[in-house]
């Protein structure tokens, strides 16, 4: 089955990553983007690792509660200047601070503004500036609002792994660019020129455990060599999938 359009409740906040063959969790939280990557490679295929990227994202959405909007909008972002949520100033051409001004978005078209003059005010301005805002701010009611993708999210039961989903491997069981096997843990072995060497099954299985097998050319050939060199590697790898998966 084909993963849904990334606008569809299973598909939110995941993309298909451009640059790697992976899903991108990313949702933003309280001022910050919360991000992760499920390689194809890593968890077992495109669908296994939609399913991994699903349950990460369920559990980012119920680990963040709803906040109050009045909360959500005395978050400081990035591209604030003044320090203060809500609060911004005009600079004149010589640099020096020209008006305060507070601002509070309350609806989709309406937004609560003022402004105060340094010229009228002085130095009172910014500190004006701040009390209003934090008078908009009290006409900011309920709770934050959530796209309705992630609403859908909050009120389903939490989304449980199944049994048969492959365990996810680390980056040293995924094979590298210049690999001539094409398979991680697969490699041909030769000790000198004349010699048509051996195909190799490796996979470290932890606690400094080492699974190594070869399958000489000579005796094999080189194409059955290599493949039974692959038919180990799965075999290795099966048993780290074992112990990985124990209690």
């Amino acid at each position: 089955m084909r993963p849904g359009k990334s606008n569809s409740p299973a598909m939110y906040g995941i993309k298909r990553s451009s640059d790697s063959e992976a899903w991108a969790v990313r949702l933003s939280r309280k001022g910050k983007t919360l991000y992760k990557q499920f390689c194809f490679s890593l968890y077992g295929g495109e669908q296994a690792a939609l399913v991994r990227a699903q349950v990460w994202r369920d559990e980012i959405v119920r680990a963040h509660p709803l906040m109050p909007r009045s909360q959500m909008a005395a978050i400081v972002r990035r591209n604030n200047t003044s320090g203060i949520a809500g609060v911004s100033c005009r600079l004149g051409p010589d640099g020096e601070p020209r008006c305060w001004t507070a601002r509070t978005l309350i609806a989709a078209n309406t937004e609560l503004r003022a402004s105060f003059s340094v010229t009228r005010y002085g130095a009172q301005a910014k500190q004006l500036a701040i009390a209003e805002r934090e008078k908009q701010l009290k006409q900011l009611i309920g709770l934050t609002h959530v796209h309705s993708a992630e609403a859908i999210v909050r009120v389903s039961s939490p989304r449980e792994l199944p049994p048969d989903l492959p365990v996810p491997v680390t980056k040293p069981l995924v094979a590298r660019r210049d690999s001539r096997s094409g398979i991680a843990g697969v490699y041909h072995q030769t000790k000198r020129e004349s010699d048509p060497g051996r195909w190799c099954a490796r996979t470290n299985i932890g606690g400094g455990k080492i699974l190594v097998k070869s399958f000489y050319v000579k005796q094999h050939g080189e194409e059955k060599a290599k493949e039974l060199a692959i038919a180990e590697r799965k075999r290795q790898l099966e048993q780290v999938r074992g112990v990985s998966a124990r209690p």
